[in-house]
């Protein structure tokens, strides 16, 4: 069994950005009246960056346990999924940038140097009957999770989608059910 944790180097810039952007809403409340409408979208802006924090402390916290019986993640909430009862799965693929015509001709030729399109991210999303584990590309050893998901896949003869055979593809994983 192999545990893995999210690197604190993959977290890093999500709890500046929120430790940021509760800082920059604190200070604007602080400063203006309880009376006034621009307190209250700054309150509900704290709030959303709380959220934030909580949810990458939750990801810093995490640990992921995967072995050749399925995955499992813990300590909250504790879900696991046996590959045996793997019902669906997904791999998507974020970018950080908006697609230009100059950037997809640079996309082309990094394909053709066999370099990263650009700085994006992949979210593997794993279901089962009751449990579902979204896991990021930040996390050590993702290719060898995706690569053992899509086994797991082909024996259960789901039916993947274009977008996750792509995907799967892209990262060197034969993705085909």
């Amino acid at each position: 069994m192999v545990e893995l944790r999210y690197p604190l180097s993959a977290l890093a810039f999500d709890y500046l950005r929120g430790m940021v952007g509760l800082g920059i809403a604190v200070l604007i409340i602080q400063a203006v009246g309880t009376d006034t409408p621009v307190f209250w979208v700054f309150v509900g802006l704290a709030v959303l960056f709380l959220v934030w924090l909580g949810n990458t402390f939750l990801r810093h916290m995490s640990r992921i346990r995967f072995d050749q019986d399925g995955l499992s993640s813990t300590p909250w909430p504790k879900k696991t999924i046996a590959w045996s009862g793997l019902k669906r799965m997904e791999l998507r693929y974020y970018t950080t940038k908006r697609k230009r015509r100059k950037s997809a001709e640079r996309d082309r030729d990094a394909d053709a140097a066999g370099q990263p399109k650009d700085q994006g991210w992949m979210t593997l999303t794993l279901k089962s009957d009751r449990q579902r584990i979204d896991i990021e590309s930040t996390l050590p050893h993702f290719a060898d999770i995706v690569a053992r998901a899509a086994h797991a896949a082909r024996e259960a003869h789901l039916q993947l989608d274009q977008v996750t055979i792509e995907n799967l593809s892209a990262i060197g994983v034969k993705g085909e059910a």
